[in-house]
């Protein structure tokens, strides 16, 4: 079966949806059995990933069933515990690796094993090791080569921990947005393991916004990389299933709106040395946007609306997290200007109530397309359809078409975005009560407090002091900011 060509997603899915009789069955097949190996809970799943805040409530999704965690007897490494490969992203600060090493050290209490030369860390059964940059995209082949030998024996020995044997000897890879570091990979690993593939999934990496294209952070994909996956895949036999939050109806993009209460228990999911620094960039930036407007209405740029900040922002709880906001560039005419837009005002207020951002400025909670699958996915089959897609990515078109070996994973025609969204509040609901049964309630800092205190105070007299020389309609929205400063979820818990 060949659909027509579409060149946006609403269209993709109409065809989809209204497969002729003869085909629908042929195409649930298709489509159930590709599900069930991404979902698969009976192999390895191995999944590169960064340390940005939604990432590491995915894989805090997958921890909490993998361990038991709220339920088992013991902390710690326990014998039935399930297998689970993390390949840390590497970025030039190196913190994705020593983040989410933490993050599995809270979630399991398991000790750690260090091999390797500290680049593989492992917990009990959950093994943390360090990938590869992926802004390196040329050059640096024997650090490429050394990446691949350490991925290679960590998983080798994950497959013999877990008695992953005969059919069961099988992997599903799952990959984050950048996709060359997994062609050199399945290029040149050993053929013993390439063997084991069972399944690919690539998140990120795809816009269906408004057309098909490379998503922001899939730019750095060309269009041969992408052939060749398709080719690698076909001689291998397996699906690639793209996971994008936009082919989802994951449209909103803030973690508030899909997890309850999110500014207070975030610091139960998260130790507070991996949620401050996120607190410290949401404050950074709510003091850049205040004073901003500030500049603004008053016409000081540069260093004359850093001295601002400085004069009414206490140094002696914002010295650590102070960046943007006392850098004259960010006090430059044009963003002070752009400062009074909705859309930056509606930005200032979500952070006003929940102020934990995301590291990366690209907008959503990309990670949260992972949920659907990985092998606390059971009910991925019941909500969506993994629809075969031929791709013709230099025309930026794609239709439905069976067989395939491209994937894209599409809602079911019964669902709607008040359902996927309600969905995935259950299951971060369902996480975070396995979470708290282990952690507790939050314990919020003194220093947190205090940092808060400051900067409301300094956002409330930056606010004040424009509010005669704004439009009525801005003034409206920006009181909205004031007001969540004060009484937001996070103004309220502290």
């Amino acid at each position: 079966f060949k659909g027509p060509w579409s060149s946006d997603l609403d269209s993709f899915k109409k065809l989809v949806h209204s497969i002729p009789e003869q085909y629908k069955s042929s195409f649930a097949t298709s489509s159930k059995a590709t599900i069930d190996k991404i979902c698969d809970p009976g192999v390895l799943h191995v999944w590169e990933s960064n340390s940005d805040v939604d990432s590491l409530l995915q894989l805090a999704s997958i921890i909490a069933k993998l361990c038991n965690l709220g339920v088992r007897k013991n902390a710690g490494a326990n014998p039935k515990d399930g297998c689970m490969v993390i390949i840390a992203e590497e970025n030039s600060s190196g913190s994705n690796f020593s983040r989410i090493c933490e993050y599995v050290g809270y979630l399991t209490g398991a000790k750690l094993r260090g091999h390797l030369e500290d680049t593989v860390a492992a917990y009990g059964k959950i093994v943390v090791v360090r990938g590869w940059d992926n802004s390196v995209l040329s050059g640096q082949r024997e650090a490429l080569e050394k990446t691949v030998r350490r991925i290679n024996i960590a998983i080798e020995r994950v497959l013999k921990m877990g008695k992953f044997e005969g059919k069961k000897r099988k992997i599903v890879w799952h990959h984050n947005a950048v996709i060359p570091f997994l062609l050199h990979w399945i290029n040149t690993t050993t053929p013993a393991l390439r063997s084991t593939i069972s399944a690919i999934t690539i998140t990120g990496s795809l816009d269906f916004s408004t057309r098909i294209g490379p998503s922001t952070a899939g730019r750095a994909n060309k269009v041969p990389d992408l052939e060749r996956l398709e080719q690698y895949a076909k001689k291998l036999g397996v699906p690639v299933v793209f996971l994008d939050s936009s082919s989802q109806l994951i449209n909103f993009d803030y973690l508030g709106t899909y997890m309850y209460y999110y500014a207070y228990y975030i610091n139960t999911f998260l130790p507070s040395s991996l949620s401050r620094p996120h607190l410290e960039k949401a404050q950074d930036e709510l003091v850049t946007f205040s004073f901003r407007l500030r500049a603004a209405s008053e016409a000081k740029y540069g260093m004359e609306a850093v001295k601002m900040v400085q004069k009414y922002l206490d140094p002696r709880t914002a010295k650590q997290w102070a960046h943007n906001c006392i850098n004259k560039d960010s006090y430059e005419k044009s963003k002070c200007r752009a400062a009074g837009k909705d859309e930056s005002i509606h930005h200032a207020v979500q952070l006003a109530d929940c102020p934990f951002a995301r590291f990366s400025a690209t907008p959503g909670v990309p990670a949260f397309a992972r949920l659907a699958a990985g092998p606390a996915s059971t009910s991925t089959p019941d909500h969506y359809t993994a629809a075969p897609v031929s791709i013709a990515f230099r025309k930026s078109q794609f239709r439905p078409a069976s067989p395939s070996t491209f994937y894209i994973l599409i809602p079911q025609a019964t669902q709607d975005l008040e359902k996927v969204t309600s969905r995935i509040q259950g299951l971060m609901m369902a996480v975070l009560e396995r979470i708290r049964r282990e952690k507790g309630n939050p314990l919020l800092a003194d220093d947190e407090k205090c940092m808060w205190r400051d900067v409301v105070k300094a956002c409330t007299w930056a606010l004040d002091g424009c509010e005669d020389k704004m439009p009525k309609d801005m003034l409206r929205k920006v009181r909205f900011v004031k007001q969540k400063l004060k009484s937001g979820t996070w103004g309220y818990a502290v």
